[in-house]
């Protein structure tokens, strides 16, 4: 494998760097800490997956400290793997930094925030990949560069009216939700629209019944998701059983009737909130 010497980082540059990957760490372990609780001790084991990245980025982490201002020599490819690396963390602390400047109102965060937009600039990060730690990082209702992440709301179209009373409690508590039947008109290529709602949505919720089972596009909407990494939380409605909808069983269901409706409205602004 072919090797390159490149030069190290200033020492300012590797502060912003390590307290982007430590955000990264912390959310990847809250992750897979939320994963283990979703599913049976058995299945634990395909998680563990998740927890070696943790020991990736701390040889990484390691690495561009003892290399701060000064020639090393890497794997090439390494050395790709190390820039996406990078550029992703410092992507989401971006996020994360300009959140919490929005939620505090602290004129403080604009340094860090000059300063991260300053190393992504960096030409070595110019071409890289900025999306690595976004399924661990949950934007939900956060803003990405001015970008509002929305909620994807898949149901069958014979239960658009419960639907219809889910998204409207959601869009009350400031919420965004995206409805196929309600935001796609007639003339628009509403494949294409459906495909950019799932790749941009931070969060699922999936109105099961017996009408969602037998849906081709609900089902494939869900397996969309799930291919993301991204988080799904099945509503369960009526008798319906949570095990006629495969990899779906093995999420966490809020049974939701019209009685209990306001209560599970409760329930999934916490998940999405967390």
């Amino acid at each position: 494998m072919p090797q390159v010497l490149v030069m190290g980082f200033d020492a300012e540059t590797v502060s912003i760097i390590k307290s982007a990957l430590s955000l990264a760490k912390s959310q990847i372990q809250k992750y897979c800490q939320e994963k283990e609780l979703l599913v049976d001790e058995s299945h634990r084991g395909i998680i563990d997956v998740e927890k070696g990245l943790l020991k990736g980025i701390e040889g990484f982490e390691k690495l561009i400290i003892d290399t701060t201002d000064r020639p090393f020599v890497m794997d090439a490819d390494d050395y790709l793997g190390l820039l996406d690396m990078i550029k992703s963390a410092l992507q989401t602390y971006l996020q994360d930094t300009i959140k919490a400047k929005d939620k505090t109102g602290l004129s403080s965060f604009d340094t860090r925030i000059a300063e991260t937009r300053r190393v992504l600039s960096l030409e070595s990060l110019k071409d890289r990949k900025d999306n690595l730690f976004d399924k661990y990082y949950a934007p939900s209702i956060s803003k990405r560069e001015g970008k509002k992440v929305e909620v994807f709301l898949s149901y069958s179209h014979n239960d658009r009216a419960l639907a219809g009373r889910v998204a409207e409690q959601l869009k009350e508590k400031g919420i965004d939700v995206f409805l196929a039947h309600e935001n796609i008109e007639i003339s628009e290529e509403w494949r294409e629209e459906i495909t950019e709602h799932l790749t941009n949505s931070a969060l699922l919720i999936a109105l099961l019944t017996p009408n969602f089972e037998k849906s081709v596009w609900t089902n494939q909407e869900t397996g969309f998701m799930l291919g993301r990494g991204a988080k799904i939380i099945p509503l369960i409605v009526g008798e319906t059983d949570i095990k006629d909808f495969g990899f779906v069983e093995a999420l966490q269901g809020i049974h939701v009737n019209e009685e209990n409706l306001q209560e599970c409205i409760e329930k999934i602004l916490k998940i999405i909130l967390q």
